[in-house]
């Protein structure tokens, strides 16, 4: 799967889908993340992060894998999820729901939307939910932005633990897989 699709294949997607086709893809590449509170040094890491479509259903299957960089048998992080963007509103808005599933014993619950900046198109949401088992790291606020620019999906998540606020977690810039 490539990671940008053309305007032919953005029409293949269903049509509340192809708001988000730009996200589309298996990107792989380097990040860096904080440890909440700087309870630990920052760290590098490996991801390997798809965005996929199954047919017609109206959603995105979402994707990632980050391991340590020198010995990629270290899994450093883990998410399946889904993302549903809702059909526009009479203004042309998007609104998209996050849902996000962590073999820690996290899942949560995100919305947002496709906003416009100077620099292009980009996803923001914001947790709604966060529910978690009681041996779960206390997460208690997540606010994420995707966007594609220069041909790379780059991220910022943003992540609060126990009674701190929001600090940045983690952030990549993702090549298209090949």
């Amino acid at each position: 799967m490539t990671s940008e699709l053309t305007a032919d294949h953005s029409e293949a997607l269903p049509e509340v889908v192809r708001p988000l086709a730009f996200l589309v893809g298996s990107w792989r590449g380097e990040g860096q993340g904080a440890v909440p509170g700087g309870g630990a040094p920052d760290f590098p890491y490996d991801e390997e992060l798809t965005i996929s479509q199954d047919g017609d259903l109206p959603w995105l299957t979402y994707s990632t894998r980050a391991v340590h960089p020198v010995d990629r048998h270290i899994v450093l992080h883990i998410e399946h999820g889904w993302i549903r963007p809702q059909p526009a509103d009479a203004e042309g808005n998007v609104a998209v729901e996050m849902v996000v599933a962590l073999p820690n014993g996290i899942v949560e619950v995100l919305l947002g939307r496709l906003a416009e900046g100077p620099s292009g198109t980009h996803l923001e949401l914001a947790s709604d939910v966060i529910a978690r088992t009681p041996t779960a790291t206390a997460v208690s606020a997540d606010k994420r932005m995707y966007a594609v620019r220069g041909g790379k999906l780059m991220y910022a998540i943003d992540l609060a633990t126990g009674e701190g606020g929001l600090s940045p977690h983690l952030a990549a810039a993702l090549d298209p897989a090949t």
